[in-house]
């Protein structure tokens, strides 16, 4: 079959979005390396930048003149305003992506990240998470109409889709019960390992001298609940006298200002770092010289950073929600998300335990490896080759 592939407009967002990015380099470097009996076609508007390969064809989506950068002398030229394009466009194709996939004669699209435009032809849709059901009240799916646009886009996408793709059983059943989606054409693919964690060279270590820290790499939304970790280190100076720093890395959404106000009045001033959005080679330091990676955020089912921390040797402590079991296993220390006392009770069982440290260590590895980029792959051929039985009913 000719499949296509989509990422987004982009193939890949930029590397400050985190996990996204992440997830859609490992994938695409994995696509460009597999041979199978499929026709792989990527489209993208920045396509021109990627060269096609013996298995991969890229294809720039032409979008006529929405870029506002094209010149004004092209568009009297042609004596059409680009409104009036995009309309004649959307009367007959709905979208510029549908136009190249018909255009490529597709057989089947993948939707490898939730961003989707419409396509007549069969298609398989990733979900990452349904949080605007689950817990309606963070402002970041609650706020300016998000949570309505947000189900009108899923209520349209998912029930029309060939295939929902979900990280794991807890997110399976989640689809099942909000959209009433067949379980059956409900596919799980756990976020794989992310490709740069697994290429780490261990040999060349870089050791960090200072006072034990705690790593999360999270951007600042209210939903990562960096919050709870300011409590716990406070909580565990004051009663236990075990005196911990916190490294937060990653780009700001709207909730740093208010993470540093509670730094302030908590008195946490000396035992917090705030380093923004780092490169790969500190954020694989950090990881590898943390006492624990702790992670907090309320929202799941699938997350990269602990399967990061698992690659690094790095003990993971992550909040107790939706999915984590089926992720983590129990490689990992889990606590309630709302409670720092449980946090407080996992770092100090850490601290006071050294062979529960070495065990999770290995546990981790141990889950990190069973699921990479190429296993990811590997499954979503083994879809379309099952599809490919249905497909061939029709012309």
């Amino acid at each position: 079959m000719r499949v296509g592939f989509y990422f987004g407009r982009k193939i890949f967002s930029k590397a400050e979005s985190g996990g996204a990015f992440t997830f859609a380099q490992s994938i695409f470097n994995q696509l460009c390396k597999t041979n199978i009996n499929h026709e792989i076609f990527i489209f993208s508007d920045d396509a021109d930048k990627f060269k096609n390969s013996n298995n991969v064809k890229f294809v720039k989506i032409n979008r006529f003149y929405s870029n506002k950068n094209e010149s004004f002398i092209k568009r009297l030229i042609l004596k059409i305003p680009r409104k009036i394009l995009r309309i004649l466009q959307n009367k007959k194709y709905k979208s510029a992506l549908n136009k190249s996939v018909i255009d490529n004669k597709i057989n089947f699209m993948w939707f490898a990240t939730p961003a989707y435009e419409y396509v007549n032809v069969p298609y398989a849709f990733t979900v990452w998470d349904l949080q605007h059901r689950l817990q309606t009240y963070f402002p970041e799916v609650s706020l300016d109409n998000e949570f309505e646009h947000r189900e009108k886009y899923y209520n349209s996408v998912i029930l029309k889709s060939s295939f929902v793709i979900i990280g794991n059983g807890g997110g399976k059943k989640e689809i099942s019960k909000f959209y009433n989606y067949p379980e059956n054409r409900i596919k799980i693919l756990p976020l794989p390992t992310p490709d740069f964690v697994l290429r780490h060279d261990f040999k060349s270590e870089v050791k960090l001298g200072g006072e034990k820290y705690l790593f999360y790499p999270a951007q600042f939304w209210p939903h990562k609940n960096h919050v709870l970790i300011l409590y716990a280190i406070r909580i565990l100076k004051k009663k236990y006298n075990l005196d911990f720093k916190v490294i937060f890395t990653g780009s700001d959404k709207g909730n740093l200002d208010y993470i540093k106000s509670k730094v302030q009045e908590l008195d946490l001033k000396n035992k917090v770092e705030f380093l923004g959005f780092v490169s790969i080679k500190k954020l694989i330091m950090f990881y590898k010289n943390a006492f624990a990676l702790v992670f907090p955020s309320f929202f799941g089912p699938d997350n990269i950073p602990p399967l990061e921390a698992f690659t690094l040797g790095c003990p993971v402590i992550a909040a107790r929600v939706s999915g984590s079991e089926y992720q983590l296993k129990d490689a990992a220390l889990l606590f309630d998300p709302k409670n720092e006392f449980e946090l407080v009770d996992c770092i100090k069982r850490l601290y006071e335990n050294n062979n529960l440290k070495k065990e999770l260590i290995e546990k981790g590895l141990k889950v990190a490896k069973s699921w990479t980029a190429k296993e990811y792959v590997e499954s979503i051929f083994n879809i379309v080759d099952d599809f490919e039985k249905i497909r061939r009913c029709w012309d």
